[in-house]
């Protein structure tokens, strides 16, 4: 075989390979985003803390359900209860975005608040921001088995 006819073949070889490894990352993408948005459907539990002493606020033990919404990548509701006297109380449901990327799930709030959690394995760590930008809550959860 001539010199040009083996560069042509290893070539050949080179982007055929390099298709195929591109074509498993991306698939490795994939499915590391959608176990990762998997992983955070469910209920979390945890404390909720008042950054603002001297408000309204007040500390609560926090049940917070998390689940997909369906047809909507990156999408899930967080329906938030408090718990008084060992029952929920609903305190509302918000629409949230997870960016996969930053692990992070952030949702607006009617009020023009918003709740932003950073995720970690099991654990969600999160705030409360006003509309004036003002940091209203700490939240602390950890994911119910």
């Amino acid at each position: 075989m001539k010199q040009g006819g083996l560069l042509s073949v290893f070539l050949a070889v080179i982007v055929s390979t390099a298709g195929s490894a591109f074509g498993q990352t991306d698939a490795k993408k994939t499915t590391n985003s959608t176990s990762a948005e998997s992983a955070l459907a469910g209920d979390w539990r945890g404390q909720s803390t008042c950054v603002v002493r001297e408000s309204a606020c007040r500390d609560e033990d926090s049940l917070y359900h998390v689940t997909p919404v369906p047809e909507k990548a990156g999408r899930f509701l967080l329906k938030a209860d408090k718990i008084v006297d060992g029952k929920p109380i609903t305190m509302g449901t918000s629409e949230c975005e997870y960016d996969s990327k930053q692990h992070v799930l952030e949702c607006g709030i009617s009020t023009g608040s918003v709740l932003r959690f950073t995720i970690d394995g099991h654990s969600m760590q999160g705030t409360m921001t006003l509309a004036d930008k003002r940091l209203w809550r700490k939240i602390t959860l950890q994911k119910v088995s």
